[in-house]
């Protein structure tokens, strides 16, 4: 039952170590030459405001940090079945992934774990308290407004488990009427309705979406435990709503709450409909309150759940709530912006498995400062103390400096530390069938550096990322497979290379990452990590038409710890097109995995093959 869990619930990442081979498949080579075809011409767009880097609004190129930002239109034109596919593409990330639409996903950043990462929507957490891990595959891209990745170590900002970085969804703002509908194959139907209005001090949002897939098997022969070759379709209804209304100038009352509630068929043994019913919720009461010129205050109360119930082979319930308090005040000082604040966070797990405890809390404190130290310097440092009532305190920090060297040339250097605290299954797992968790378990640990060159002239950018990541008491299961111990130590060095251009009509970007995840102490690689991978985009916008092109490539993986099972490279094409009928109404067309290619992500689950889907929309002036 326990092992049967992890994989419903998504734990795809043991911090196991495997050994990875180097080879680079064509399309990841060509993803540093796509640009170079073509002439530049200058063209100015206005700076991206983000907010994930430092808690503060500021502009993405003045952070030192490596950010990713895929703004609306971006994640209108991937039409991607879920997050999780759109952040490889969009963001230069690694996935591993139990089968096709709403199977569990795990995401690499910078090559640590899958639950190395923290999920933050509108700035609260949603994650699974048992087993660690974020449901990425549940999130509804018609929902999302925007998405910030913040890659590398940020516990200094936002506490436990951002050994990899921090995914933030921001949900829409829906600004009057407006429809979608489409179909496409596999049975897939799509619905989504958003409405808008403001109303004097007062604005509301409200959206609800519904996304029906009837997916062939998630399992195939390879996987002889769990194989069942009956189809597995998958069913999400999502919503939100937002109400905003400012009580007097500067001061903003505002209440956020989103939900999805999945239905995803799986295989766990033959002969059996294996179903998971998976709720994901958040519910967010804020108050932003500008005290004086240069001083906002935001004071929030939320909650964030994570419900799933098993029927089938291996029925059982797990619930997280996760009560969560903050009070953060952002003042202008000494020519930048200084942030500080505190929070608080209840974990609590619900379940039908007799966990031996079921209740955590962290209290934080946190303050950072960034701004200009002198003509071309810019710094931004992070502090933070987390008291877990499991492990502790703990400390962590982040220091990055940003050196604009000549006009369009930037040098930017960051260091930090993190964390990962241990899931309630490492930890509290009742005994059954000869295993039980681990009480004593140490938090994982990470020291980790980066240095970047940035280079913009005129419509063309690049951006060149060197990282190196060393991470300590790695938990995972001990050689008697009894328990899971604190045993190892991973290093993790790498080097992404980013190219954007637009001009005219045209737009292209690409994405490369070579990488060495391995164990340090044995030299191996870790589990179903590539060594080289990338993505590139092509598109073109006339009139009221507008085209693309994308391509994905990753090398080949180990899905063993034995490093003797060889997962193939593999490389994707894709395609889209979006044609604006009239003013209120337009068409788009995508087709996935072009030339349906046969790939795995993880040994005995199948990825998915071709898809196209033809949607209408229609937007009320």
């Amino acid at each position: 039952m326990l092992f049967a869990t992890h994989a419903a619930a998504g734990t795809l990442s043991a911090g196991v170590i495997v050994k990875l081979p180097v080879r680079l498949s064509l399309a990841a080579a060509a993803c540093g030459s796509l640009i170079s075809s073509f002439p530049l011409h200058a063209q100015t767009t206005p700076p991206v405001v983000v907010v994930t880097a430092a808690r503060v609004p500021q502009a993405e190129d003045q952070s030192p940090l490596e950010l990713r930002v895929i703004p609306r239109e971006r994640i209108a034109a991937a039409g991607a079945d879920g997050l999780a596919q759109l952040l490889q593409r969009e963001a230069g990330l690694e996935l591993a992934a139990n089968g096709g639409p709403g199977q569990p996903v795990g995401l690499f950043l910078r090559g640590s774990n899958a639950n190395h990462v923290v999920l933050l929507i509108d700035g609260v957490r949603v994650h699974s308290a048992t087993t660690g891990t974020n449901a990425f595959e549940h999130l509804a891209p018609d929902q999302i407004e925007r998405i910030e990745v913040l890659l590398g170590p940020a516990s200094g900002l936002y506490g436990a488990d951002a050994i990899g970085g921090v995914v933030q969804v921001f949900t829409r703002q829906a600004d009057g009427l407006a429809v979608d509908l489409g179909v496409g194959s596999e049975a897939t139907r799509r619905a989504a309705v958003r409405w808008g209005r403001a109303s004097g001090a007062t604005r509301m949002s409200l959206g609800a979406s519904w996304h029906a897939t009837d997916a062939g098997s998630a399992t195939n022969p390879d996987n002889p435990f769990s194989y069942n070759a009956d189809r597995d379709p998958y069913r999400n209804t999502s919503g939100f709503a937002v109400l905003e209304h400012d009580r007097a100038p500067g001061h903003t009352l505002a209440a956020r709450l989103t939900l999805a509630d999945t239905r995803a068929h799986f295989d766990a043994g033959p002969g059996v409909d294996d179903l998971n019913r998976q709720r994901l919720a958040t519910l967010a009461l804020e108050s932003r309150d500008q005290l004086a010129p240069g001083w906002t205050s935001t004071l929030r109360l939320a909650r964030g759940q994570d419900s799933l119930r098993t029927d089938g082979s291996f029925p059982g319930s797990f619930r997280t709530e996760q009560d969560q308090a903050s009070w953060q005040h952002a003042v202008a000082l000494a020519g930048g912006d200084a942030v500080a604040g505190v929070e608080w966070r209840r974990e609590q797990v619900d379940s039908d498995t007799a966990f031996t405890q079921t209740t955590r809390r962290v209290a934080s404190l946190f303050a950072g400062w960034s701004g200009d130290l002198a003509t071309g310097h810019r710094l931004q440092l992070a502090l933070r103390h987390d008291d877990d009532s499991q492990f502790g305190g703990h400390g962590t920090g982040n220091l990055g400096w940003a050196w604009t060297l000549a006009p369009g040339w930037r040098l930017t250097a960051a260091a930090g530390t993190a964390f990962k605290a241990p899931s309630f299954n490492d930890l509290y797992y009742p005994l059954q069938f000869g295993y039980q968790g681990n009480p004593g378990l140490a938090p994982e640990r990470s020291r980790s550096g980066e240095l970047g060159l940035h280079h913009q002239a005129g419509a063309w950018r690049l951006d060149a990322t060197a990282f190196d990541s060393r991470i300590r008491d790695l938990i995972a299961i001990n050689d008697s497979f009894t328990s899971v111990d604190n045993v190892g130590r991973a290093r993790i060095r790498g080097l992404t290379l980013r190219t954007r251009w637009a001009a005219g009509p045209w737009a292209a970007r690409a994405e490369a990452t070579w990488q060495t995840p391995e164990n340090a102490d044995t030299g191996g690689r870790l589990v179903r990590r590539a060594g080289r991978f990338g993505s590139a985009g092509l598109e073109w916008r006339g009139g009221a038409w507008q085209a693309g092109i994308e391509a994905v490539a990753v090398g080949a993986r180990f899905n063993d710890a034995a490093n003797t099972d060889t997962l193939a490279g593999y490389g994707l094409l894709n395609l889209q097109a979006r044609w604006a009928v009239a003013p209120q109404w337009a068409l788009t067309a995508r087709i996935d995995n072009l030339a349906d290619r046969a790939y795995t992500l993880v040994r005995g689950y199948d990825a998915p093959g071709r898809k196209a889907v033809l949607a209408l929309h229609w937007q009320m002036d």
